[in-house]
């Protein structure tokens, strides 16, 4: 596994303890966050499929290539909306913004994404002047190797990056608006990280408390004007415990007539 991990001192001097993030950026982080976590499933999946018609000798197309380099950029800038940049990781010194200063783990992931997507624009760029030759060339050859190295790269980079996800995710287990993402695009969520809810949850909450949280979830929807998405979410609740009192008292007060 490669080692993003920058010096990080979480023994904050007191000013920094006491930083003023923006009402903007509180408001917005939950969002945020699901936003940059669905960016970054949708392009582990679309790498997954790039990779393989690679591996199989296929033609890739430039326009995947420019959409899954477009998906990272997108991630990266969106995490630096609401967390400072560092701008000396041998001191952990960061940028003077009314932001979250990231926690080791944060970090740790923005480096993933910022790696990924410098190696995805090499590799969109490579596959660009792949299109200027003809496949018998010396050119093609030494460029077609080259971007297989940067696959290779890439394939590390996300097998790294979905156990810092996964790692990551029980940093936001209060975060209501990822765990309704995740119970919503299960399958989806699936595919990216190879794990399905289940484990995940179980993962991010304890096998003891999912039916709970999916019911912190299920009133948070019902409470933003989501009845539907909320009568969902209270039935997943019970279908991990079927006696949670609680979920199925709303779904009774809310729902029946």
């Amino acid at each position: 596994m490669i080692n993003y991990h920058y010096v990080f001192n979480n023994n904050l001097k007191g000013n920094e303890m006491s930083e003023k993030v923006s009402p903007f950026v509180v408001t917005n982080k939950s969002w945020v966050i699901r936003k940059v976590l669905a960016d970054y499933f949708y392009a582990k999946n679309l790498f997954t499929k790039l990779s393989q018609e690679f591996h199989d000798g296929k033609e890739i197309s430039f326009e995947k290539v420019k959409k899954f380099s477009e998906l990272l950029y997108t991630a990266k800038e969106d995490l630096h909306l609401i967390f400072k940049r560092l701008k000396d990781p041998q001191k952990s010194r960061f940028e003077n913004s009314s932001k979250y200063t990231p926690n080791a783990d944060e970090i740790d992931f923005m480096n993933n994404v910022g790696l990924l997507f410098h190696k995805a624009t090499v590799a969109r760029e490579l596959k660009y002047m792949l299109e200027v030759y003809t496949t018998d060339s010396d050119d093609y050859v030494q460029l077609k190797s080259l971007l297989g190295n940067y696959v290779e790269k890439m394939e590390i980079l996300f097998e790294d990056g979905i156990e810092l996800v996964k790692h990551l995710l029980k940093d936001y287990n209060d975060n209501l608006v990822v765990i309704l993402y995740l119970v919503e695009n299960e399958k989806y969520v699936m595919s990216a990280l190879g794990e399905n809810l289940e484990s995940l949850l179980e993962r991010i909450e304890g096998n003891k408390n999912i039916d709970k949280k999916l019911v912190k979830v299920g009133k948070y929807c019902l409470q933003s004007g989501w009845p539907d998405r909320a009568y969902s979410i209270f039935s997943k609740a019970l279908s991990f415990n079927n006696k949670n009192t609680e979920a199925k008292k709303y779904l009774v007060t809310s729902f029946m007539e």
